[in-house]
Order: structure tokens, then sequence, then C-alpha cells
């Protein structure tokens, strides 16, 4: 029978059953407590400095211990020739340290001076780093990852250690991408919340999610180095560019592909094919990140304009369409009356099509068998000659100016006795005055004086009362002289 593939082919059995006992929340702590200690020491942590540690933390929270039955009395270790073996935290200390080395997370050696060392195991490292990550609150870094792919593939070393450097810069690159989303998820994560909660929490329920939870964890942290650091936006192109250029330099390529086919003992064709795959899924991660961004953006706006509006329902209920509606319902609740005196609102007990309102349908105009106008080209034809006859008898300056010149006007002065005879004469006469007074430049007439000015000649009419007009032919006219220009 073939082996078992997959994540039990590497781990016992028995990896995962600290985090699955009873007291998990302390097994968890005591782990990350080791890798701490693991992280400080530059050379292996003594067994006797981990039992210390841990009981220290065993002393503080006994009174949260429960029974684990999983933990057998067989694990109790011998204390080694010296020590307290009475004491209850010592002995509590190394069951729960024997528990841990016997799950796989840790490992016991003994050296040639006879010291006893505690070290990890190494398929239990990347567990470690995870538990200290959720323990330390999992802050999502993205800034980091940027500088690290810019530095790995625009730096000096990547000329000489190609194939560390692309394989380095392609991880750097997921974590990236991963970081975003993490984000993305976490808005969503307190949008849902919010969305929960809101409906029975008060003001001051709104703004514990919004400031306390939601600023703290989304806002004050990675949002806020997202939007106010450059990194991002100054490295990009001159990574996609240094990619590019990688891409297509042949021989820094056969390199690589020699050194990382020793590295991986694989063919160099397989090297050179996974360091093109490589490259290019940075240069097209780093250019698909803005949608990412964008999303990113629009939950954060979602979030913040729930919440502004569920402050200002509470607030202002008259300020939003679902606050008023919650104030009509109320009021229809308190008051019976209410719903037939003021809104002429009624129950409705069934839905029915009845009960839904249609919007009344405008009838198509009827254009069909409309029938049209006849028109009269006899009528038509009379009207367009009396219209140009009526353009023809319009008084223009030319016009006038000849009627005048007929007059007399070239020969002597013209007045208003000489020019108003009958009805026609007296029309073209006020033309005269009209277009002699505004100054019309193609008009060759012009008022020079009054009777004022002029002996007033034998034989015309009388003078009227004002002594500043005539009467002629019936028509009371000024008494005016038209002089022809030079």
């Amino acid at each position: 029978m073939p082996a078992t593939s997959g994540v039990f082919a590497t781990l016992p059995e028995n990896f995962f059953s600290p985090l699955a006992s009873p007291n998990r929340e302390h097994y968890a702590a005591l782990l990350v407590l080791y890798f701490r200690l693991f992280q400080e020491n530059s050379r292996f942590l003594e067994r006797e400095q981990v039992i210390r540690c841990y009981m220290d933390y065993l002393g503080r929270h006994r009174d949260s211990l429960l029974e684990d039955d999983d933990a057998a009395d067989t694990l109790v270790d011998e204390e080694p020739a010296g020590a307290d073996a009475g004491s209850a935290d010592r002995n509590l200390a190394s069951r729960f340290l024997r528990r841990l080395i016997s799950a796989g997370w840790l490992g016991e050696e003994t050296l040639q001076d006879y010291s006893r060392v505690i070290n990890i195991t190494p398929y239990s490292r990347p567990f470690f780093e995870a538990l200290a990550r959720v323990e330390e609150g999992l802050k999502t870094e993205y800034e980091s990852h940027v500088v690290a792919i810019y530095s790995l593939l625009c730096g000096d070393a990547v000329a000489e250690n190609g194939h560390y450097a692309v394989l380095n810069a392609h991880s750097a690159t997921t974590a990236l991408i991963d970081s975003l989303k993490v984000l993305s998820q976490s808005i969503k994560g307190h949008y849902d919340r919010f969305s929960t909660e809101a409906a029975t929490a008060g003001i001051s329920g709104i703004l514990h999610l919004h400031y306390d939870l939601y600023a703290n964890d989304i806002l004050d942290g990675a949002y806020k180095r997202l939007k106010t650091s450059d990194n991002l936006s100054r490295y990009r192109p001159k990574i996609i560019k240094k990619v590019g250029e990688l891409l297509s330099d042949e021989t820094w390529f056969n390199d690589s592909a020699r050194k990382l086919s020793r590295l991986n003992s694989v063919a160099i064709t397989e090297s050179r094919r996974r360091l093109e795959t490589m490259l290019e899924e940075i240069r097209d991660t780093l250019r698909a990140v803005d949608p990412l961004l964008e999303d990113i953006d629009r939950r954060n706006m979602l979030y913040a304009k729930a919440s502004i509006e569920r402050v200002k329902t509470l607030l202002e209920p008259d300020s939003t369409i679902a606050g008023k509606l919650g104030n009509l319902v109320r009021e229809i609740y308190k008051d019976r009356d209410f719903l037939n005196d003021h809104h002429r609102l009624f129950r409705i007990r069934t839905f029915a099509p009845e009960s839904l309102y249609h919007r009344a349908k405008r009838e198509a105009a009827r254009l069909k068998g409309t029938p049209l106008a006849v028109v009269d080209q006899e009528a038509l034809r009379l009207e367009e000659a009396a219209y140009r006859l009526r353009l023809e008898r319009q008084l223009s300056p030319a016009k006038i100016s000849a009627w005048l010149d007929q007059q007399g006007g070239r020969e002597r002065l013209l007045s208003s006795q000489d020019l108003v005879r009958n009805e026609d004469s007296f029309v073209r006469f006020v033309y005269s005055v009209l277009y002699a007074d505004s100054r019309f430049q193609n008009f060759t007439y012009h008022i020079e004086a009054s009777h004022h000015t002029k002996t007033k000649a034998a034989g015309t009419s009388p003078r009227l009362p004002g002594d500043d007009a005539v009467e002629c032919a019936g028509y009371i006219v000024p008494d005016l002289i038209l002089r022809r220009k030079r």
C-alpha cells in the first residue's frame, strides 16, 4: 500500500492535539513563549530556562487550568538530581513541556556536556510563526514586501545570484497580494459585524464599532499606511521595467537557470521555464494590483457611509427615508385614528392585483387614417403675388428720395405745404421726415428749418395755434423745410 501523501505524511498524527485539548489556550500561549525565547537567544535554549518560563506562566494561570485526560501521568518528567521534585509548579511545567515534545512541536537533545536543550522541530517552524502573528494581532503589512521586491530585483545581488533574488521576490510579491487581500477581507468582516449589530445598537454602540474597533484595526493601521505611503507607486514602475530587462537578458537567464538547476536538482530547461514564469507573475501581479486597491477603497467607503447613515438616523430620524417611514409606522401604531385622518391610508388584509399601483397608460396618437390637407394652388399663387406687391410698394429711403426730387427738391426748398396734397403724399411726407430726422446715410435730404426761421410764402395754409404746425389737405403736419444735400 503506497505511503500516505499530504500534511500528515510529514506531521505526527497527534501534532494538533495540544491545540484541541481543553487547555488549548494555555498550550498556545506556552508555544508562543518558547518561540520568543528561541528568537531572543542566539544559542540553544536549555531545558531549565524553558521550565522556569513555563512555571511563571502556569503559576499565574493555575485557576483557569482544566482537566486534560489526554495528558497521561507517564508524561511527568523525571527531575534531575538536586531539583525540587516536590514543587507543584515545576511538575506542572514539566508535564506541559513533555506534552508538547510528545506531540512533535518541540524536540529534546542532550549535548556532550550533559546539558539538556529544547529545540524546534523543522516541520513546526511555520506553525510557530503563525501562532506568534495571531497572538500579536495579525497586523497587515505590505510596505516591507514592496521594498523587498525592489531591493531584490533592482539591487546589485541580482546580477550574480539572480536565482535567489527571483525566488525571494516572487515570495514577497505573493505576500504583498495576500496582505492586500487580508485587508480587504478584514474590512468586509467589520462591515458584516456592523450590519448585524447596528440594528440593535445605540449611538454609543455604533461609535464603539467604528472608532474603537474598525478605526483601531483598519483606519489607524494597514489602511492608513496604504493611503499615506508612496512605496507602491514609487517602486512599481521600476520593478516592472527591471523585470522586462531580465526577461530579455539571455546571458543572465542562462547563468541563473544553471544555478537554479543545481539548487533544485532539476534540468536547466525546467529551471529556465520556472524563472521565466516567476518573473512574468511578478510583473503581471504588480500591474493588476489596482483593482484590488479600488476594492479596498470601495469597501472602506461603504462601511463609513453605513456608519454615518445609522448615526444620522438615530439623531435625526426625519433626515432619511428610512427614518421617516419609521416615524410614520410608530405614529400609526400609537394612534389608530391617525391612519384615516391624516394620511388616508388603509390597512391591506390580503394582497391582490388590485393592491398594486398602475401608472395610467397614455393613449398612442392615432395618426393612421388622418386625411392630409389639400393645398389650393391658385390661392397660393394669389397670396404670393400679393406679398410681392407689398414688397414693391414698400417705401424705402431711395424711393422717398426720388419722390422728393420729383416734387422739385433739386431746384428749391420743399415745405410741408408743397408736399402734403392728398393721402398718398401725406404718407410719403411722414416717411420723408422720419428718414431725414434719423440721419439715414443714404437719404439725400435733411430738415433745414421751420417757419420760425423762414418767411412764410404767400397763399399758404393758415397758421394753427402754437405757431409750429400747419393744416394741409385736412392733415395737421409740422411746418418743416427739406433741403437736398449737396
